[in-house]
């Protein structure tokens, strides 16, 4: 299959990154129901080819890098120090979005915008945070020697997840510039607090 793309309007993005950046404007500008991937390739001057490449899907422009950072979470939290367990928590979500925003430096606040506003994902961003959110639930079972699916653990998961929505909520609207200093000033209490039930309940 050739490669063709319309030639008129902008020149041809010429990466991936560009491309998902092109996209992202139209999600936020149209919706994720009503933006197409000929308006994103039209945007973006490039073919079928280079889209399919670059995304595999339309949703992949979304969920792709979510699931990355869902990677990169576990990998954070399995090399984690050997700290008390919600110190080591803060510090694997701290790491993970620093490698997050590194990868997708244009994007990465765009990404979440949308994912944050659009009801149309709704119900699939939620299943993606209970994921992100059991992640943690399991690394606190794997350090305490619990059951999987402890009410507990999965109470802590969701709190740290909330939390961390709570964050990037005031970085997409601007209250605070995106920091990883100021994410830990933020989820620290909640991990002490955190910290503090685990130790009270052993």
């Amino acid at each position: 299959m050739t490669d063709s793309a319309p030639r008129r309007g902008r020149p041809p993005v010429s990466s991936r990154e560009a491309l998902e950046e092109v996209a992202f404007d139209l999600l936020l500008r149209d919706g994720y129901e009503a933006t197409t991937v000929q308006a994103i390739m039209a945007a973006g001057s490039v073919g079928r080819t280079t889209f399919f490449r670059y995304f595999g899907s339309k949703g992949g422009i979304v969920w792709g890098e979510f699931d990355r950072a869902i990677e990169r979470l576990r990998a954070s939290l399995e090399s984690a120090r050997d700290v008390p367990v919600m110190t080591a928590v803060i510090d694997a979500v701290a790491e993970s979005t620093r490698l997050s925003r590194e990868a997708a430096p244009d994007t990465w606040l765009a990404r979440f915008r949308v994912l944050d506003q659009d009801p149309a994902l709704s119900g699939e961003t939620a299943e993606h945070w209970r994921i992100w959110a059991a992640e943690v639930a399991g690394y606190v079972e794997r350090r305490r020697g619990l059951p999987a699916g402890s009410v507990a653990t999965a109470a802590i998961g969701g709190a740290v997840q909330a939390a961390y929505v709570a964050v990037l909520r005031r970085w997409i609207d601007g209250t605070e510039a995106p920091d990883p200093v100021i994410l830990r000033s933020h989820l620290t209490p909640v991990g002490d607090a955190l910290q503090h039930f685990l130790d009270e309940n052993p």
